[in-house]
């Protein structure tokens, strides 16, 4: 159950990037042990106006909402390992960054 939302910049990145982005996120997450394949959930966002520092370099980033009650190191073990899998990419952006999010567990409701 994590909800990995992506946001980038639409002029630099096609969709067959997006699609290798995600699987690469999914991957990275699943192999590392902290969710299993199955509770993953991947989307993107493109943006097309933005500014970063003032500036016009392109960038991406990433939320992980996760439900809350894990501890620290977990969150940044989280954060690690979905930056991990994207230094090979080659994508065409100045920096990728990650956000780990708690949801309120107890208000957290799904229908399956």
């Amino acid at each position: 159950m994590p909800h990995i939302i992506v946001e980038y910049a639409e002029q630099n990145i096609d969709d067959s990037q997006v699609e290798v982005l995600l699987k690469t996120i999914h991957n990275s997450i699943s192999d590392s042990g902290l969710f299993k394949a199955n509770q993953i959930r991947t989307r993107a966002y493109p943006f097309r106006l933005f500014t970063n520092a003032g500036g016009n370099d392109p960038y991406i980033h990433i939320q992980a909402r996760i439900k809350s009650g894990r501890d620290d190191e977990n969150k940044k073990r989280l954060g690690e390992v979905i930056l991990s899998g994207l230094k090979d990419l080659g994508l065409d952006v100045s920096v990728i960054t990650v956000e780990i999010i708690d949801m309120h567990r107890e208000s957290y409701n799904k229908i399956s």
